[in-house]
C-alpha cells in the first residue's frame, strides 16, 4: 500500500500494536476480582463478560487482528484461548447460580473450585508468555 506524502510516494506500512501482558492480567484480575464480589455479596454491580472471547475481549481482539499474526507459538495461542475460555466458562456458571438464587452453589465455584481459579491461573501465566514472547523478540 502506497500513500502520496508531497511529492513523493510512501509505502504505508501498517503499525503492530505490542502485546501488553501487564494490562491484559490486570484486566483479567478486575474481571475476576468483580465475579468473586459479586458472587460473595459485596457487590450488586453483576460483571460483563465477554460472549466471544475471540471478538469480545481485549486479548482476543489483538489476537485476531495484525499483532496475532506475528505470534507464532501455536501451542501457547491454543493454551491461552482454553484457559480464557475455561475461566469465563465457569465465571458465566458462577453468575447464573447467583441469579438463580443459589449464592451457596455459586460461592462453591469462585472459592472452592478448582476449575475457576485453575483456569484463572493458567490463563494469567498464559498472558506472562505471551508478553515475554514479544518482549524477548
Amino acid at each position: 500500500m502506497w500513500k502520496q506524502v508531497g511529492n513523493t510516494l510512501q509505502r504505508n506500512i501498517p503499525t503492530i500494536e505490542r502485546f501488553d501482558g501487564i494490562r491484559a492480567i490486570q484486566s483479567h484480575l478486575n474481571q475476576r476480582f468483580k465475579v468473586e464480589a459479586y458472587v460473595q455479596g459485596y457487590s450488586s454491580d453483576k460483571p460483563e463478560l465477554p460472549d466471544d472471547c475471540c471478538r469480545d475481549c481485549m486479548v482476543g481482539k489483538w489476537l485476531h487482528g495484525e499483532g496475532g499474526k506475528h505470534c507464532s507459538d501455536v501451542n501457547l495461542l491454543n493454551d491461552l484461548h482454553e484457559s480464557c475460555y475455561e475461566f469465563h466458562e465457569a465465571a458465566s456458571q458462577a453468575l447464573l447460580l447467583v441469579d438463580l438464587g443459589k449464592r451457596e452453589a455459586a460461592m462453591a465455584i469462585v472459592r472452592g473450585s478448582r476449575f475457576f481459579k485453575d483456569a484463572s491461573d493458567r490463563y494469567q501465566s498464559n498472558l506472562a508468555k505471551l508478553h515475554l514472547s514479544f518482549e524477548m523478540a
